[in-house]
Formats: structure tokens, sequence, C-alpha cells
């Protein structure tokens, strides 16, 4: 019975895992998102400190005040989160129209585009399933995933725009 109740859980967990992995690669593929340059290096450091133990352990003695501080944190860091996807999201579109209007055909580049945008997907699910685990009072949610794959597509778009950029003389 244990065991068929733990099956039966596991299927669950992995169709919402991938429902939230199909929904988050449609809402980058999305063309309504309009082309803007993100180019601040460490604009989302501060993530990584926001859901940090050490703030936590300031309200260890008092669980309801405890329980306050994760949700408000995770509030936040959702926040952030949105910002970053929507960032993600642009530089990504971006790129796209930078290659169409080029008119050269780069495949390398768009395998690499896809698989990094399938990362940052794979990281976002991860960091949701983490965040409602860590809201719980358990574990820690690490970022730095998410924010390689942005930072590589923020370089990939940079290196790639000004290479595209015609010469005028």
């Amino acid at each position: 019975m244990f065991l068929l109740f733990s099956v039966f859980l596991a299927v669950i967990a992995a169709g919402c895992f991938a429902g939230q992995f199909f929904l988050r690669i449609r809402s980058l593929r999305s063309g309504s998102q309009a082309a803007a340059p993100v180019n601040i290096p460490n604009r989302y450091k501060p993530m990584v400190r926001l859901l940090s133990s050490d703030d936590v352990s300031l309200a260890e003695t008092n669980p309801a005040l405890r329980k306050t501080f994760r949700a408000e944190r995770v509030k936040l860091f959702r926040r952030y989160l949105g910002c970053l996807t929507r960032d993600y999201g642009s530089l990504l579109q971006g790129i796209r129209n930078a290659m169409v209007l080029s008119g050269t055909d780069r495949p390398a580049l768009t395998r690499a585009l896809a698989k990094n945008r399938i990362h940052f997907v794979l990281a976002i699910c991860r960091i949701e399933y983490r965040l409602a685990i860590y809201r719980l009072g358990l574990g820690t949610v690490e970022i730095s995933g998410l924010l390689k794959a942005f930072d590589t597509l923020r370089e990939q778009t940079a290196a790639f725009t000004n290479a595209a950029l015609p010469v005028t003389q």
C-alpha cells in the first residue's frame, strides 16, 4: 500500500514538473516581449542572499516571525524571478531578431540558444520546487545554474549583436 502511494505521488510530482516545464518554455517562445538591452552583469546578485540562512537565524527563536520572514522573502524572490524571466525572454527575442536581420544562417548559435533555454527553464522549475520546500522551513534554494544560464545568454547576445552590426565608413 505504501509503495503504491509513493508511486502515485511520484507520478503526480513528475506531471506537475513536466507541466510547469512546458508552460515556461512556451512563455519564452511568445514573440510579444519587446527586445530590450539587458547589460547589467550583477543585476540579480541580491537573489543569492535573499534566501540566505544567515538572515533567517535572526528570527530563530520566534516561530511565527520566522514563518512570516520566510514568506516575505519568498515573495520578494519570486518578484526577482519574474523580472529575471522577462529579461531572459527579452534577450532571447533580441538575439532572434538580430539573427533574422543578419540574413546569415547560424545553426550552431540556434542549437546553443535552444540548449540554453532548456537549461534556464529546468533551473526555474527546480527553483520553484525548492521554493515550496523552503517556505515550509526545509532545505535551501540554489540559483547559480539559473544565473549562469542568464549570464551566458547575455554574453552571447552582446557578442552576436556586436558581430552582426554592419560596419559603416
